[in-house]
């Protein structure tokens, strides 16, 4: 591929290049932005095919997860961001401070310069993408580098990135762990990683050394809550156990365990074992419409987990380590000291843990789950989906159903604390990668102490009147509306004839 790397000693050269790019100022006219997005667009639905071939390879991701899951989640990004990023770039005008006037006040949305996209495994096309065209729309030159654990679709994000896009600002990395560090190394202006937490904090030592800000969108414990006032188990349980197996549990915002009031606590744990049934059918590795796992050593992780726990196992618990294989499993009542219950699963599996009250489900959320990135509460009474959503700080919260956050293109998705920082989506992404630069615009064209009073200057101490008149104008004068130039000019109109009419009077 044009772009993607040839030895260890290019990426040093390939951010430089990427530097003098920037400088030249090609990337910040709106058409531009526009092209680089279309082309995004482009990309992936004309190699549509391809993606799919390649995420049933990586991931063995059935079809219609590949299409929903990856390629419409990226061109339902597009399209939000070419549908108003012209507008999302007009300086914004905002009130000036009555001792500055005559001058005008805005807030510019302006590039960082070059980022460094380095995208997960779990959703290798839309975690990817998703992030590039937010960076895009803001003007910024980028340095994607793919998971090295999902090759056959790194390898075509190399090979169509250059392709598609303008090549001089829009560069591909692929690689492993050396790669990386060497990346990392490298003076980006902004950096975006998702991912887990152990590399998150490698990413974010690196991006503080260089005093640069960055994003990391991570995942944490996420739970669910089911009230006992649920009009329907039928579609939660339902709800619940796609959430559980979509992707083969690999998403960052499925939910690892479920808590649910007493009453309908039996129920549930059939249900979900039943709806895991009629996705699947009995022998679910058989199953075209379930995924895998992303690696060996993935389904060992979890294997182990599962070994450790002293819980009862409703259904699945089977791993196939060699066919990357880990069955949609429930599991009941599994202590909160189990090593599952310690740490994000990253699978197709459950806990049902049962209590009495909501008071008590929500203390069990808080004391399992440290900020995580979603929470969901599944109740019909809007009272106890707000207690449940005041009392448990989450990145994300869903009522009555599951996973869907990340497709709502007019909301932010990130982390808060341990599940991440920093957020992107919609307009979310062009403000996360733009830095709004404040100006002010002074006029200097009118000597006179109506447009630059006397009282801002010294001396002070020998004029007292000078400091009540400056506490007074300071305290009075409001915040003047944004103003255009032409209502600047009128400003300045009104002042010079007030202050020629006090002049005539005062003579």
């Amino acid at each position: 591929p044009l772009c993607s790397l040839l030895t260890m000693a290019d990426i040093p050269k390939m951010v430089s290049d990427l530097r003098r790019t920037f400088d030249t100022g090609v990337t910040r006219p709106y058409k531009w932005r526009y092209n680089q997005i279309k082309a995004v667009s482009r990309m992936v639905t004309e190699h549509e095919e391809e993606w799919v071939a390649a995420l049933a390879v990586d991931l063995q991701k059935p079809a219609c997860e590949a299409i929903m899951g990856e390629v419409c989640n990226v061109t339902a990004a597009a399209g939000i961001l070419l549908k108003n990023l012209k507008s999302w770039m007009q300086h914004e005008a905002v009130s000036c401070f009555g001792l500055l006037v005559p001058a005008s006040c805005e807030i510019r949305h302006e590039p960082y310069g070059v980022v460094l996209v380095i995208g997960p495994y779990n959703y290798p096309v839309q975690l990817t993408l998703k992030p590039l065209v937010g960076a895009l729309s803001a003007g910024n030159c980028v340095l994607v580098k793919p998971s090295e654990m999902t090759p056959q679709t790194s390898k075509l994000l190399a090979r169509l990135i250059p392709q598609y896009l303008d090549k001089e600002c829009i560069k591909v990395v692929e690689g492993g762990v050396p790669e990386t560090q060497a990346l990392l190394a490298q003076p980006f202006d902004f950096f975006f990683f998702t991912g887990s937490h152990r590399v998150g904090k490698i990413v974010a030592v690196a991006a503080a050394e260089k005093l640069k800000p960055y994003v990391l969108e991570l995942g944490g414990k996420n739970a669910a809550i089911v009230d006992e006032s649920v009009e329907s188990l039928n579609v939660v349980a339902k709800r619940l156990a796609w959430a559980l197996s979509y992707n083969c549990g690999q998403s960052c915002v499925k939910p690892d365990y479920v808590v649910v009031l007493r009453k309908n606590s039996d129920k549930l744990k059939q249900k979900l074992v039943k709806c895991f049934n009629d996705f699947f059918g009995d022998k679910p590795i058989d199953s075209p419409d379930f995924a895998r796992q992303i690696n060996k050593n993935a389904c060992l992780r979890i294997q182990k987990l599962l070994s450790d726990n002293p819980g009862e196992v409703l259904c699945g618990g089977e791993v196939v380590p060699e066919d990357r294989y880990v069955a949609p499993t429930i599991l009941s009542e599994t202590p909160k000291t189990s090593a599952i219950m310690q740490e994000e699963i990253f699978g197709p599996i459950c806990s049902v843990i049962t209590v009495d009250t909501i008071d008590e489900a929500i203390a069990y959320v808080n004391e399992m789950s440290d900020k995580p990135l979603a929470f969901y509460v599944f109740s019909s009474r809007s009272a106890v989906i707000e207690k449940c959503f005041s009392k448990v700080q989450s990145g994300g919260a869903i009522s009555n159903d599951v996973l869907m956050a990340p497709v709502v293109p007019n909301m932010p998705f990130g982390g808060l604390g341990s599940s991440g920082d920093g957020f992107y989506q919609g307009r979310y992404s062009f403000e996360t990668f733009s830095h709004k630069r404040s100006v002010v615009r002074k006029h200097m064209s009118f000597d006179n102490p109506a447009c630059d009073p006397v009282v801002r200057y010294p001396p002070f101490v020998s004029s007292p009147l000078k400091q009540k008149v400056f506490r007074f104008l300071a305290d009075n004068l409001p915040l003047f509306p944004p103003i255009t130039m032409s209502g600047t000019l009128y400003v300045l109109f009104v002042i010079f004839l007030i202050w020629h009419l006090l002049q005539v009077y005062w003579k």
